[in-house]
């Protein structure tokens, strides 16, 4: 049986700035194998993003919920999702037509999510985004976040051009699906570049069925918990609106994995490397000249002693 929870909070700079809350969610459990959900964001410059995040994550989700059927098969189930992104859109451009508002103020991002027993379907436009765990027990991105070379949002505007749609190639367990502040909450900067390059430990609190417990506590009593946790979380790591939705079937099998995998990161040593890196590839001259030094250094020391070994 699959088990959902979703939670949107406004972000403390929007309270602080007299802001609505432009993130926007909604679910929707077609029967118990299968279940549909949606995070948008509207984009915070854009006047009127709210309204759109609200209709993109609404309308996207009820027309894949009433057209998925059992016998679909994959690429019908592609085409719904993509079907319910234009639709989506277009009843955004009909808003803000009849509105006499630029269509530019209805900015918004828009992530979709299809579990259908252990496969994952998904569409993505933005910067949001969507991870899953697979039954394998591993914790994986999904989707890359969808931004220029000066980080701006490729919006659902953009169309089909920059859409995304997919399915998963692996058997999956749950799927979490965020806005971009939640999102990089599990992709911290010092681990991008390391093995593991996501906070397991994290992404477990979120969406790991041994973690959650959710068929035994209720998804009222998880979505509570893990919203006070969000709402603790400190202004310089996210002070924008936070959004996640978590769907989870616990039924299935998943192998467990070392418990190292699951360890918390070691941040001092992650944070010190990290550091040097950037540092290399800022003043690459300063290291290199005391490289060069080091060679010298190295190579007088291997000719004395090679002098000392002749007398």
């Amino acid at each position: 049986m699959i088990y959902t929870y979703g939670i949107t909070q406004l972000g403390t700079y929007h309270v602080k700035h007299d802001m609505v809350c432009q993130d926007a969610h909604n679910i929707i459990k077609c029967d118990e194998s299968c279940a549909v959900s949606a995070v948008a964001d509207g984009l915070g410059s854009e006047e009127h993003s709210d309204i759109a995040s609200e209709m993109a994550a609404k309308i996207s989700t009820v027309y894949c919920a009433e057209n998925i059927k059992d016998d679909c098969s994959d690429e019908q189930i592609l085409n719904i999702i993509r079907d319910s992104f234009v639709l989506a859109q277009s009843r955004i451009e009909k808003v803000a037509t009849d509105n006499g508002h630029d269509l530019d103020q209805y900015d918004t991002t828009l992530s979709l999510a299809v579990l259908r027993g252990d496969a994952l379907y998904y569409g993505q436009s933005g910067d949001s985004g969507i991870v899953t765990l697979t039954t394998e027990g591993l914790y994986k991105k999904v989707v890359e976040q969808q931004r220029d070379e000066e980080g701006r949002v490729f919006p659902l505007y953009f169309g089909e051009d920059k859409w995304v749609f997919g399915k998963f190639l692996e058997p999956v367990v749950s799927v979490f699906l965020a806005t971009d502040g939640m999102l990089e909450t599990l992709f911290p900067v010092y681990i991008r570049n390391e093995p593991v390059n996501i906070y397991v430990a994290l992404a477990r609190y979120f969406m790991g069925p041994d973690f959650l417990h959710i068929e035994k506590f209720g998804e009222d009593y998880v979505k509570e918990k893990v919203s006070e946790f969000m709402k603790g979380i400190p202004d310089a790591q996210v002070n924008d609106d936070k959004t996640v939705v978590v769907m989870v079937n616990p039924d299935l099998k998943m192998k467990v994995q070392q418990q190292s995998y699951y360890a918390e990161p070691n941040w001092e040593e992650l944070r010190r490397r990290y550091e040097e890196a950037w540092k290399r590839a800022a003043y690459p001259h300063l290291f290199k000249d005391a490289e060069d030094n080091q060679e010298e250094i190295k190579n007088n020391m291997e000719t004395t002693n090679g002098a000392g070994e002749k007398e």
